[in-house]
């Protein structure tokens, strides 16, 4: 017959703050390593277990002593931990009914000791477990517990940085993107301008008045799409009064009095 602890008050709001954290459960065993094998140091155990807990599965995201990688929630004892908000003890496994016929207690490593905190997030929701284990029975001093204590809180701490990099990371792929877009589109109305500017200096005398005003009609136009881009990138409250007056205009009125009288 299979127990099963009573899920959390607020379950709902555990599995949305799970959820929030976005927590790739294959790739963060390299994260916690240290914070497990010391977790097992400190107990005096041969085991310790970093364990979340979603609405059916139990995921080991960091072992030590014992290689698992999930199970069902419905078989953990790490479920009636995070419904605690201090810990949860099991001085013999084989002798709790919750526990007596588990295949971790029954069959290899025959389990016998547990010992979990809960992991609880910055808003109050426990989503797992930090967890030690023996196959014989053990006694944790309270020194000792309140120093497993402070590793779960590191544990949630490492959690949220982990988020928080990959957030930062996201962003400056965004912005990457962004930039690249950016040059894209400045790149051709600046090389049409350069272009052009480069064609009425080597045309010079050569230019009648038309060719050189359509050049610039042209030169103008590529102005007016970097313009328009610049504005899209400062803002429209950093917009300068008069700046497309000065450029376009004054551009247009420089190249007419250099170059109308030779036309």
């Amino acid at each position: 017959m299979s127990i099963s602890a009573p899920p959390p008050i607020e379950e709902m709001k555990r599995i949305l703050s799970l959820s929030d954290l976005d927590i790739d459960f294959s790739d963060l065993d390299n994260h916690f390593k240290n914070l497990t094998r010391l977790a097992a140091k400190i107990a005096g155990t041969d085991i310790s277990l970093i364990n979340i807990i979603d609405s059916y599965t139990q995921w080991t995201v960091s072992d030590y002593g014992l290689s698992i990688q999930q199970i069902p929630r419905e078989d953990s004892v790490c479920q009636y931990t995070i419904t605690t908000t201090d810990f949860f003890e099991v001085k013999d496994l084989s002798k709790d009914e919750r526990f007596k016929d588990k295949f971790y207690v029954k069959d290899e490593p025959k389990l016998r000791y547990y010992f979990g905190v809960p992991l609880t997030t910055q808003d109050g929701h426990n989503i797992g477990a930090l967890c030690v284990l023996d196959k014989a029975g053990k006694k944790i001093s309270p020194e000792k517990v309140e120093l497993l204590k402070l590793i779960a809180s590191e544990i949630v701490e490492r959690l949220h940085t982990i988020k928080l990099i990959e957030e930062l990371r996201q962003k400056l792929k965004e912005a990457k993107q962004e930039r690249n877009r950016i040059a894209h589109d400045i790149r051709g109305p600046l090389s049409g301008i350069i272009s052009l500017s480069q064609i009425i200096h080597e045309i010079g005398n050569a230019a009648n008045v038309s060719e050189i005003l359509e050049m610039v009609s042209l030169i103008q136009k590529g102005s007016d799409s970097l313009l328009e881009l610049a504005e899209e990138i400062l803002g429209a409250n950093q917009k300068k009064p008069g700046l497309n007056k000065f450029t376009l205009t004054s551009f247009k009125e420089i190249l007419m009095k250099l170059f109308v009288h030779q036309a």
